[in-house]
């Protein structure tokens, strides 16, 4: 669907990086025991605000690298428009048949149903509809209601007060599939895979997505050889302090 000389902007670096900076900034938002009540409450709504940016941009993630995959594929403008009106999944499936026709998605793995439970999270933020739960008396004083959390990702249905691990949650989730899918599915090489999701001008930092890995143990294999390149890193590391200590024995 692409031409040679076609400027593409995909997007996806900057809705990766917008999912990395609002869990960062919720993780910040964190208070300790010395905190004053006011401090916590107004640290908890910025908490609450960043959670919700960063679970949108991971759900996005998803959609938006579906879009690019089947981007890829030479069909038609008439068979591209159809394919369009398709849900994320779906494009996923339909990319898959053209490139590894052997494997399929398995829609009852862990990790698919929680980017899909994910999906479905994003599609009610973005079209709200009134949530009814029940209130119960605490004491005479106050009443609290409890509109319970998504199955698999254990996200508050909610989202009034919503905490930095709901975004880690949510990051994983999209990380993870999208790992499975290219990965294990697809089976590309990192290099393959950035080049699909990645536009030319993005500036890619491998050792953002290897510090994101080791902060909260997400899955970014698909983008960067985590191994590879820690022992490339520490080959490099033992040929300077080689060459420093022949340095000083002249």
């Amino acid at each position: 669907m692409y031409l040679t000389d076609d400027f593409i902007d995909k997007k996806n670096s900057l809705i990766l990086e917008d999912a990395v900076f609002f869990l960062e900034e919720a993780f910040n938002c964190q208070t300790d025991g010395n905190a004053t009540p006011d401090v916590k409450y107004d640290k908890l709504k910025r908490e609450s605000s960043y959670t919700r940016g960063s679970i949108l941009n991971s759900a996005l993630l998803v959609e938006s690298i579906a879009n690019c995959c089947i981007g890829t594929l030479e069909i038609s403008k008439p068979l591209f428009s159809d394919i369009d009106r398709l849900k994320p999944l779906n494009k996923f499936e339909y990319h898959l048949e053209h490139v590894n026709k052997d494997l399929k998605l398995n829609r009852g793995s862990l990790v698919t149903q929680e980017v899909s439970e994910l999906i479905g999270i994003r599609n009610s933020l973005a079209h709200p509809r009134p949530y009814k739960g029940k209130w119960v008396q605490i004491d005479d004083d106050r009443k609290t209601v409890d509109l319970g959390e998504s199955p698999f990702l254990k996200l508050p249905n909610s989202f009034w007060f919503c905490r930095y691990h709901h975004a880690e949650r949510a990051l994983k989730a999209s990380m993870n599939f999208l790992s499975y899918y290219f990965r294990e599915l697809c089976q590309y090489s990192e290099h393959e895979v950035r080049s699909i999701i990645f536009s030319d001008h993005d500036i890619q930092d491998p050792q953002r997505w290897i510090k994101l890995h080791e902060k909260y143990k997400i899955d970014v294999g698909f983008l960067v050889n985590v191994k590879a390149v820690k022992k490339g890193e520490a080959r490099f590391a033992a040929h300077l302090r080689e060459q420093d200590t022949k340095h000083k024995n002249g």
